[in-house]
């Protein structure tokens, strides 16, 4: 892989979590490159709130292990106003995507990271954004 920067999506963490094998192996064959992984306030975000939907304080504890040996990027300005410019852009176009997904996207551009989503039609839709997706 070209990219040694990956922020990884609340799609593929999720199934990290919930240990699926295709995508653990994928992630354990990425920290062997030593690939620096990162994802960002908003999936965090993301992640607490379905732990905490869980109302199992496992799920809670997991979300916060996994988020420790994580980089996580913050929601700032500069990626606050690429993410109002992203989703303007999109609304003109008539392509809307979820706002959390323009802030994700925001963040991991401002940042200079690729993407390890599953939500690439999304995703994709977002100029400059570098994706990958899982096995």
């Amino acid at each position: 892989m070209e990219n040694d920067r990956v922020c990884i999506d609340t799609d593929v963490l999720i199934d990290n979590l919930r240990n699926r094998g295709k995508t653990v192996e994928y992630l354990l064959t990425l920290e062997e490159q030593k690939v620096t992984f990162a994802t960002t306030t908003i999936n965090a975000f993301e992640l607490f709130y379905g732990a905490y939907k869980t109302k199992k304080m496992e799920n809670i504890e997991s979300v916060k292990k996994l988020l420790e040996r994580l980089v996580v990027f913050e929601f700032d300005t500069e990626a606050s106003e690429i993410a109002g410019k992203i989703l303007a852009k999109l609304a003109d176009e008539g392509k809307m995507i979820d706002f959390r997904d323009a802030l994700i996207g925001a963040i991991v551009l401002v940042n200079d990271y690729v993407i390890l989503t599953r939500n690439v039609k999304h995703f994709k839709k977002i100029p400059g954004l570098r994706i990958i997706e899982p096995p």
